[in-house]
């Protein structure tokens, strides 16, 4: 009986176990099934994800381009929001490229530089033979090497934004021009040829002598542009200043013993602009007037050497009382332009901070408060005159061109400028994908050179 039941015993086992062998290798033939079928329907994804991408980027190219016109169009968009240098445009590019799993050309910084000149110069171009009513910027840039740039801005009366200030995107480049010096005479002709097609409506700049002298050429009515009209008045106030000039030379003398020093660096003063010093002094006098109120909490050193600034404190109350005054109207007439609205609310701003001084304004605060007064005055007439009720008083924009194309060339280049000052015309309004189309098939890179050597000659 013990025997039968051992035997009964193996051959129940031998029979799970085939069994199980069995299920075993099924199992194992399902896996392998099911792993094949996961990494083709990963495989197809993938493919399709990465077709469809690349349709993206091969379709719709211009005319003798290899590149699509999506691609160059996201090149220069970059190039103009996102103010990259040409190499960074074509790093970002490949960093795309990877994250995406694209697997396609990059094109040189060399291409997306012609790209950028054709669409510039296209832009400008399409610009000049548009008609309307436009207010104009004009202004002429700091040499680079030999050479300045004569740059002309417009924006059209119909759209001023009049609860804000002027951006990148509400402008258009109506002019770009290169030569060693600019004559009145000469800002007189190009501002000629855009009337033919425009109505300008008034023109904003500073009080370049040159440039006043073309708007008297043309009879055109001219506004001053409030950050320079006011740092002129500070300059007849305080250019001559015994007291002002004492207070320069002992910040100036202050930040050079300071200059390489640890420990006082952080009580160092901020530096005083040579050019238009008069609308930058403000950060010095904020950092006077800190300095006073932390005076006793300073080191016995730092103290010492600050000891200055108690003499001197009448004056930097004063200054900090034409801080105050200088702020409100270039603020006001930056952010909501001028109109009736926004010189009634600088005008009880200006009342409102003689009421709250402690004493009464100083000679030279109360004169600079009168000299805002009467430059809204004047303002307010030149509405009349032009029949305008709301104006632009600020040249901010145009210097923020200056400044982002400074940003993208070497000033110093034994070069000097090239056709490249036409991507100052990118700075705008966003390119459609037709419009980069429309510009890579009608600039040719050779004529561009001819085009500088034009406008430079002219």
């Amino acid at each position: 009986m013990s025997q039968r039941q051992n035997e009964d015993r193996l051959k129940n086992w031998k029979a799970k176990a085939i069994t199980r062998r069995k299920e075993i290798s099924y199992l194992k033939q399902r896996v392998n099934e099911l792993a094949e079928s996961r990494d083709n329907w990963k495989h197809k994804c993938m493919t399709s994800k990465q077709s469809s991408s690349l349709d993206l980027f091969t379709d719709h190219k211009a005319k003798g381009h290899h590149y699509s016109l999506v691609l160059v169009t996201l090149l220069v968009d970059l190039y103009r929001y996102g103010s990259m240098s040409l190499r960074s445009c074509r790093h970002t590019l490949i960093s795309l490229s990877f994250c995406l799993g694209l697997a396609q050309r990059i094109p040189s910084h060399t291409s997306i530089r012609n790209w950028l000149c054709k669409c510039g110069s296209y832009r400008l171009d399409t610009s000049s033979s548009q008609s309307g009513a436009y207010v104009v910027y004009v202004d002429e840039s700091i040499s680079f090497g030999s050479e300045k740039i004569l740059l002309m801005l417009g924006v059209a009366s119909s759209d001023l934004p009049q609860d804000r200030s002027l951006a990148h995107s509400d402008m258009e480049v109506l002019y770009v021009g290169v030569s060693k010096e600019w004559k009145g005479e000469q800002i007189a002709k190009e501002l000629a040829n855009i009337s033919a097609n425009k109505t300008i409506n008034y023109v904003v700049s500073d009080q370049g002598l040159n440039l006043r002298k073309a708007y008297k050429l043309l009879n055109y009515k001219h506004i001053e542009d409030c950050t320079h009209l006011l740092a002129n008045h500070l300059k007849k106030l305080y250019g001559q200043d015994e007291t002002f000039m004492a207070f320069s030379q002992l910040i100036g003398k202050l930040r050079q013993k300071w200059n390489l020093s640890k420990e006082h660096s952080q009580y160092m003063p901020p530096s005083m602009r040579g050019k238009l010093r008069f609308a930058n002094i403000f950060p010095c006098v904020s950092w006077a007037n800190k300095m006073i109120d932390q005076m006793g909490e300073l080191p016995l050193e730092v103290g010492e050497q600050l000891s200055f600034l108690a003499t001197h404190k009448s004056f930097i109350e004063a200054l900090v009382q034409v801080q105050s005054i200088f702020k409100t109207v270039c603020e006001g007439l930056k952010n909501n332009g001028f109109n009736s609205i926004s010189q009634q609310a600088i005008l009880n701003k200006l009342t409102l901070i003689e009421t709250q001084a402690c004493e009464d304004l100083s000679p030279k605060t109360l004169a600079f408060k009168v000299h805002c007064e009467n430059y809204l005055a004047h303002l307010e007439t030149k509405s009349k005159e032009l029949n305008q009720p709301f104006l632009l008083c600020s040249s901010d924009i145009i210097e923020s061109y200056f400044g982002k194309f400074k940003a993208k060339i070497n000033p110093n280049s034994r070069s000097g400028l090239t056709e490249f000052i036409f991507t100052i015309a990118t700075f705008g309004k966003r390119f459609s994908v037709q419009e980069t189309k429309n510009a890579l098939e009608s600039v040719k890179c050779k004529e561009l050179k001819l085009k500088k050597i034009t406008k430079e000659a002219a």
